[in-house]
């Protein structure tokens, strides 16, 4: 099987998985675990200090401010260096992600953490998956795919990947979201990035990929 067919199946079979994740989230023995977790962190795990760096890592991340600079930022500055496919595949990615996470709120329809929980304002639209871990991971799952270099590929996983789990621990312990809304928005942004990488690969988009290239 070729390797693009792989990663395409991959993209496909993460997706499902994350949707499946989402309703299994509602299950009553597994919402009240992920409802324990976020009752335990804001008894047993919350300081002022934590809360500040929190507070900030999220507000960093807001989708509304985030997501523009992912989806149009990144691929402008990439453009600008006259990296057409580089654009393209950041911008496919970026979009992919945000539109599964969006379909994912919609059909999945879970409710907030409770409002006692939360220390920040929870953003309109439903808990499953967490828009702000999506914006941040796929950021990172897009600048891993553009690195030209291992070198530089490796940095992109430790600055960016860092910057989405720190996101995603931030959005948990500030009580906005459950354990498996992060996890949702991560399987997200693999989703995305597998599937336009699967697609490049494809031996039917091979000439428009020349020609961007």
């Amino acid at each position: 099987m070729a390797s693009s067919t792989i990663t395409l199946i991959t993209g496909v079979a993460t997706v499902l998985a994350m949707f499946v994740l989402g309703f299994i989230a509602k299950v009553g023995p597994v919402a009240r675990l992920d409802l324990k977790v976020d009752e335990h962190i804001a008894l047993n795990d919350r300081s002022s200090l934590l809360t500040t760096l929190s507070k900030a890592v999220s507000t960093v991340a807001t989708p509304e401010i985030f997501g523009p600079v992912a989806l149009v930022g990144l691929p402008l500055i990439l453009l600008a260096f006259r990296r057409k496919l580089a654009a393209v595949m950041v911008f496919c990615t970026v979009g992919g992600a945000l539109a599964l996470t969006e379909v994912a709120k919609k059909l999945v329809g879970e409710p907030r953490p409770p409002a006692a929980l939360r220390l920040m304002a929870a953003d309109s639209g439903a808990s499953y998956p967490s828009g702000h871990t999506t914006v941040a991971a796929v950021f990172a799952v897009a600048l891993i795919m553009v690195a030209t270099t291992l070198a530089w590929r490796f940095t992109a996983l430790i600055l960016a990947g860092g910057f989405a789990v720190a996101v995603a621990a931030s959005r948990v312990y500030l009580g906005d979201h459950y354990p498996l809304d992060v996890l949702g928005a991560m399987l997200s942004a693999l989703a995305a990035g597998s599937i336009v990488v699967g697609l490049r690969t494809l031996p039917a988009l091979r000439p428009l990929v020349r020609r961007l290239r």
